[in-house]
């Protein structure tokens, strides 16, 4: 789910581990600001005219032609999108915004479905690295071990209007109040190769996935977080396996979240 610059070295590992098959899913093209960080974008790729789902399927048939590819160029609020998490054996998130995480988040606990999380982030200047979030079994998921940030889902389950009514109340455009630094190509390609390692551990029995990891780059280290996931998370325990009873289809019954494009990892 998000196949950009940390979901495109994703797919790259995924093809050269000979995974069976990898459905990806991303509504969004290639456009000029993603080329120096898409892996398997080549010079020549129209922009517009390339969705980013199709690049990964031919990177993925280039590399591994025994591995099916299986593009989709679908909001993750879409029928299409949550069939394929429904399906799936293993999810892997790639978004940039914290909303998409949220509602990936349930629908992986109703489906009883392994989810990875993957995040590059650049907090301040000099600052820069990720973090990888596993969630298996029922066991701490990314809302009972905090890793959301709250005003950050609610704005995007937020309708325009809502989002505009907020807008006033601070009195100029959200947009200009502040601006997030670029991901760049090696920090992504380091926490995409982290993900597929704890996947690699995990389908392979060598040992159990670490829960949470964070990547900082500016201090060349790699953290084990520690933090313990809540004992009645509502989401990781209460919904777990509840599939259709979770009612986590309600978010396709919202318009506004179906047709807005989903911010991905740029």
């Amino acid at each position: 789910m998000g196949v950009g610059g940390l979901g495109s070295p994703l797919v790259l590992h995924l093809a050269l581990l000979g995974v069976g098959s990898v459905t990806l899913v991303d509504d969004e093209e290639l456009d000029e600001t993603n080329r120096n960080r898409f892996v398997g974008a080549r010079h020549d790729d129209p922009v517009p005219g390339s969705p980013k789902v199709e690049l990964a399927a031919r990177l993925i048939r280039e590399v591994n032609p025994d591995v099916s590819a299986v593009p989709l160029m679908h909001n993750l609020v879409s029928a299409e999108a949550f069939k394929a998490v429904q399906e799936a054996d293993w999810v892997f998130g790639c978004f940039d915004e914290d909303g998409p995480r949220f509602i990936l988040n349930e629908l992986c606990a109703a489906y009883a479905k392994p989810y990875i999380d993957l995040a590059s982030d650049i907090p301040a200047d000099g600052v820069y690295g990720g973090q990888i979030r596993v969630a298996l079994n029922g066991n701490g998921c990314l809302i009972c071990l905090g890793k959301l940030d709250e005003q950050d889902v609610r704005r995007y389950l937020a309708t325009e209007e809502e989002r505009a009514h907020e807008d006033e109340m601070y009195g100029i455009p959200r947009g200009v109040l502040g601006e997030t630094g670029p991901s760049v190509s090696p920090v992504n390609g380091v926490v995409a190769a982290l993900a597929g390692t704890e996947f690699m551990v995990a389908v392979t029995g060598m040992r159990a996935p670490t829960m949470l990891m964070e990547y900082r780059g500016d201090e060349s280290k790699v953290r084990v977080i520690s933090d313990e996931p809540q004992a009645d998370c509502p989401y990781c325990k209460g919904i777990w396996g509840k599939a259709k009873e979770a009612d986590v289809e309600r978010y396709l019954n919202m318009p506004h979240l179906r047709s807005r494009a989903r911010a991905l990892n740029p």
